[in-house]
């Protein structure tokens, strides 16, 4: 090899060298940023909202319907202590609304649902698990914590996914207990049209045409009592979808429904 193909050599290995440690470093740290913006949360976070956009978008062609006027704290790029509630109609549910709220929801999901295939997931979201009739104070306090630094806390009302579909079950007391401590507006919302599984997970892999409407905003923090702040937001979901209403909370079926998933999961 002749001295000027030594030296072409010399000359693109260095630049290999600097590119690796300057360019992609650099590229690294912008995907990263940008990822990070997507939620104003972590870049893991931002990656499967990514993901989670374009999924729903193709796979249940998502419909979002009242999201165009969002008030402030539930908008993209805001600050502040936000409620998200909304009825419970299929496991993909915080997916459908994540897509449709542009900054980061932390949720608080029934301990029995979390399987450990998802760990990685649950990690990610931070999810705050609840346990039904074990008076677990930290997780409510967690939450109101989480809301007071600024966050948004995400709660299924009705506690479990309501079977059989098409009716509003009985709201948990504990979405008007974290609103009274955390004296944080709720953003009601009403999901249809998402595919009926007997299982939770059953829903990932059914094609849907599924939407989510604005019901309302609510100011709670002055309603002492937990059980009448649930009912005034039920109320108000039964009057905008107009389904029928069941007395029987789902709380009382969740060790069925979660058996149920472990075995067919």
């Amino acid at each position: 090899m002749t001295a000027t193909l030594w030296i072409l050599v010399g000359i693109v290995g260095i630049a290999w060298v600097v590119f690796w440690m300057a360019v992609v470093p650099a590229a690294t740290r912008e995907i990263r940023r940008r990822l990070a913006l997507r939620l104003g949360d972590s870049p893991a976070a931002g990656f499967l909202d990514l993901i989670n956009v374009a999924y729903v978008g193709w796979w249940h062609r998502l419909r979002l319907v009242g999201f165009e006027n969002l008030p402030a704290p539930f908008r993209e790029g805001d600050r502040g202590a936000g409620i998200v509630v909304a009825n419970h109609a299929a496991g993909i549910d915080p997916l459908m609304v994540q897509a449709g709220i542009r900054r980061f929801i932390r949720w608080m999901m029934w301990a029995g649902m979390m399987t450990p295939v998802l760990a990685p997931v649950w990690k990610t979201g931070r999810i705050l698990p609840v346990r039904y009739g074990s008076q677990d104070s930290s997780i409510v306090r967690t939450a109101v914590r989480h809301l007071k630094d600024g966050g948004l806390i995400g709660i299924f009302a009705e506690g479990a996914i309501a079977r059989p579909p098409g009716e509003i079950r009985p709201f948990q007391a504990g979405v008007g207990l974290v609103a009274r401590l955390s004296k944080a507006p709720v953003l009601l919302l009403h999901i249809h049209g998402v595919p009926y599984t007997p299982t939770a997970f059953g829903s990932i892999f059914r094609r849907s045409h599924t939407v989510v409407e604005v019901v309302g905003i609510f100011d709670l923090k002055d309603v002492k009592d937990p059980h009448e702040a649930a009912d005034r937001l039920r109320e108000a979901l039964v009057a905008h979808c107009g389904w029928p209403t069941n007395e029987e909370s789902m709380i009382d079926r969740s060790e069925i429904e979660n058996s149920q998933d472990e075995n067919q999961w």
